[in-house]
């Protein structure tokens, strides 16, 4: 397997992981229509590693930028049964 074949099915299998549900939103997506979001940002020292990466919309992705995931999750959608599913997946 070349190394360009392996991220692409680490990519995917992230994605799958989740349902192919944007984590933020909630809403269901094709594989391509996903993109992965680190969750503690590169901009705030967040790695690229399987933990701190989630499936998210383009919409979403953008959205929260470089903010607190958190922060901007419940504001943005209030308290959410998501938010768990994240906390579970990144810790």
């Amino acid at each position: 397997m070349t190394s360009p074949e392996a991220k692409r099915l680490w990519r995917r299998a992230i994605k799958e992981h989740f349902n192919c549900q944007c984590v933020y939103c909630g809403e269901t997506y094709e594989l391509h229509e996903l993109t992965l979001d680190h969750v503690i940002p590169r901009f705030n020292g967040g790695q690229t590693i399987t933990r701190n990466l989630v499936p998210s919309c383009r919409k979403c992705n953008q959205n929260k930028g470089t903010n607190n995931w958190l922060t901007w999750m419940r504001q943005t959608f209030g308290h959410t049964q998501r938010e768990h599913k994240i906390m579970e997946y990144i810790t």
